[in-house]
């Protein structure tokens, strides 16, 4: 029952519930900022999508992003948007961006939800509050996704990478230009990759071998030189009854690999081509996992890790 009824019901003050229940009416929480830095760089407040500016405003706050509470001076700044040959405006520009910036991460006189740009002595800060960042969830589903493959829990393993997943939708900050950009996103892409790489392995491992098949063609077509996946694709084709097809995927790459790079497929895709050719029963026994998958860390990390935790080389 409602507070509305009780109090009709026992006579209550009508009048004082009322403008309780419209004073909490009429606090609702502002929106959230969000940043997604998967794909084109993008910050929307509820609706609305901010305007970030000119393409180096953008890519400073990128660099931020990549750096979450810690100090970056105006010498690194300059570095990872220009490299060694910046522009002698390059400090000014800097500054006016930061300042721009401010202005448009403001909280609009709220309290708490905001994003504060400061400087702190040895550099800019970005303190990114309460906002969701898409980067940093991404690295939390998949630092759990990976301890709780080390951990033995294969399906919540499976669960949590496909989370993951399904959060990048294109390359780091895609479309802008900057050194520490450029090497970030090669990073990032290679973490991805090794990421799905698990994923596909405990798919097998679940037995879902015909799951596999559909994500593991499109992982070979869209990175045909990895062979890591064509591997698992072999294995789960055999495994869902589609040898033949298996050993087609084989000589594709074989192909491939002869023709643009002059050299043969590597020694485990040589190896499990072998066990194809002798139906080896082995092969429906054999684990997917390899002993270093998604050893990205030391120590299995908890869940929820602090943002980038497996923060890149270079940020």
């Amino acid at each position: 029952m409602s507070s509305l009824a009780r109090d009709h019901i026992h006579g209550g003050n009508m009048s004082g519930v009322l403008l309780r229940e419209r004073g909490m009416r009429g606090e609702e929480d502002p929106p959230k900022l969000r940043f997604r830095l998967l794909g084109p760089l993008q910050v929307t407040r509820g609706p609305e999508t901010l305007e970030l500016g000119p393409p180096k405003q953008r890519a400073l706050l990128a660099v931020l992003l990549l750096r979450p509470d810690m100090e970056t001076g105006v010498d690194q700044l300059t570095e990872a948007l220009w490299g060694m040959d910046y522009p002698a405006y390059a400090k000014n520009l800097i500054q006016k961006s930061v300042s721009g910036l401010r202005g448009l991460l403001a909280a609009d006189g709220h309290d708490g939800d905001g994003v504060r740009l400061e400087w702190s002595g040895g550099g800019y800060r970005l303190d990114t509050g309460d906002a969701d960042v898409d980067l940093y969830t991404y690295e939390r589903l998949a630092s759990a996704g990976i301890a709780a493959a080390r951990d033995g829990e294969i399906l919540k393993a499976a669960r949590l990478l496909e989370e993951a997943r399904t959060m990048s939708t294109g390359p780091l900050v895609e479309g802008l230009d900057g050194p520490m950009l450029e090497r970030e996103r090669l990073y990032r892409q290679e973490r991805f990759l090794a990421d799905m790489e698990v994923r596909a392995e405990l798919e097998l491992e679940l037995g879902r071998h015909r799951n596999a098949v559909p994500y593991l063609y499109y992982a070979v077509h869209k990175y045909p030189l990895r062979e890591r996946f064509v591997w698992l694709l072999m294995l789960a084709l055999y495994r869902s009854d589609r040898g033949n097809e298996a050993l087609t995927v084989y000589a594709d790459h074989r192909g491939r690999v002869v023709e643009e790079l002059g050299a043969e497929p590597g020694p485990s895709l040589r190896a499990l081509h072998a066990q194809l050719l002798l139906q080896d029963p082995q092969l429906m026994a054999l684990s997917a996992l390899r002993q270093d998958s998604g050893a990205a860390e030391d120590v299995p990390m908890p869940f929820p890790v602090s943002p980038l935790a497996r923060r890149g080389p270079f940020g």
